[in-house]
């Protein structure tokens, strides 16, 4: 069948929403780019700021890929049974990122074309080098920056995860939950503290500020709920702790929580601008409120998952599950095809631009990462990894832009 995504998995995955907060994610950055391309953000005073904003995606992504690729070890230690092997995940992120970028890559350098790919620089695109230097970062697929930042954490993650389990050998599993969240509170903090240094001592446009150590404080973010998430999944509802059960109970404060930071993203004097220097105040306020955004967006799907709602429905309703699961895919095609969109259709529709315009980008998009997902992506998932494919709520992916 051509378009499974529409099918329901036969029985509900672990983490059933979260690929509806990647699809919601996955618009977010599909929505700031076309706000940009046809200079919606910056000639609209009312909404201009919002959708300036829209780029908090990526915190959302790097959030959930925190929480989803270190809940198998914190599961696997707290049940005292093995570790996830090394191989087999690290052959996963492979075969997950790399077949579907290097398709994408190829492709959109043949048309509507790529500036750099087919140079003597095409080894910094295929080999996700191109945020290393400042003249590279917006060559190949733009968006496609944020890949090497992923492949960092993708291969720090297990020496993490075995400094943990070492660290907290011994102690019992009621005693491992605070000292663990407050070493990920240091390490966050310290990147958080790398960027404002950096920022002082060079530019807030470094290079550096778009590598991993100064946006480890996202996935820190993940990392920590991926704690609580392992401690509290096999206690009874009533003994776990009360802020988990008021999310359970009420997923909809949550993402209340993260519209209103949001909207105060908007008053703080953050540029709007897309490719605008930021000053060290903007640069690490704007960071600390994605931050904050992005927990509380993730949180409900991650935390308290045995409560319903509205929020929860929305979350698991087909297209979001849909949109989720080929969010990869949008996230390496849109701004392509966007900037091509754009230029042939956006002045024949003037002031209508930027909905038409997204709404044309996203439906190119998705036609191209289905495609991509089922002839491509999930044959080679399957045939090589050595199990069947995993559901796509517990598949992280890899979908960001800025």
């Amino acid at each position: 069948m051509l378009w499974p995504a529409w099918i329901a998995p036969p029985s509900p995955p672990r983490f059933p929403h979260l690929d509806g907060v990647r699809a919601i994610a996955a618009l977010s950055v599909l929505g700031v780019h076309t706000a940009g391309l046809t200079t919606f953000t910056t000639s609209n005073d009312l909404l201009g700021p919002l959708t300036a904003r829209l780029n908090v995606g990526v915190a959302i992504f790097f959030v959930l890929s925190g929480f989803l690729l270190y809940r198998p070890f914190v599961a696997a230690r707290l049940a005292d049974r093995d570790a996830p092997r090394i191989g087999g995940y690290l052959r996963r992120r492979a075969l997950r990122i790399v077949p579907a970028y290097w398709l994408a890559l190829t492709l959109l350098a043949i048309w509507p074309g790529l500036n750099g790919v087919f140079t003597k620089d095409w080894w910094v695109y295929y080999g996700f080098a191109q945020n290393l230097r400042g003249g590279w970062i917006l060559q190949g697929i733009g968006p496609a920056w944020t890949l090497h930042v992923e492949l960092t954490f993708y291969a720090l993650l297990p020496f993490l995860a075995l400094a943990a389990a070492r660290w907290l050998r011994g102690r019992p599993v009621a005693q491992q939950l605070w000292p663990e969240l407050a070493a990920i509170a240091v390490l966050g903090l310290l990147s958080l503290a790398l960027r404002a240094w950096r920022s002082v001592a060079g530019s807030p446009t470094e290079v550096g500020a778009n590598l991993l150590p100064q946006l480890f404080l996202w996935f820190a973010l993940g990392l920590a709920l991926a704690v609580v998430s392992a401690h509290v999944a096999d206690r009874p509802v009533g003994r776990r702790p009360g802020w988990v059960r008021f999310v359970g109970a009420h997923p909809g404060v949550p993402w209340a929580g993260a519209v209103a930071v949001l909207l105060l993203s908007t008053q703080v004097g953050l540029p709007i601008l897309p490719l605008a220097d930021y000053d060290t105040y903007e640069l690490l306020c704007e960071h600390v409120l994605y931050a904050l955004i992005a927990v509380l967006v993730v949180l409900p799907a991650a935390i308290g998952t045995d409560g319903g709602g509205r929020v929860r429905a929305l979350l698991a309703s087909r297209p979001l599950v849909w949109l989720g699961l080929v969010s990869y895919g949008v996230y390496l095609w849109h701004l392509p095809l966007g900037e091509e969109i754009n230029a042939r259709l956006g002045p024949r529709v003037a002031d209508l631009g930027f909905p038409i315009i997204t709404l044309a980008v996203l439906a190119a998009s998705l036609v191209a990462a289905t495609l991509s997902y089922t002839l491509v992506e999930r044959p080679l998932m399957r045939r090589f990894r050595g199990s069947p494919a995993p559901r796509a709520a517990e598949r992280p992916a890899p979908v960001h832009a800025g």
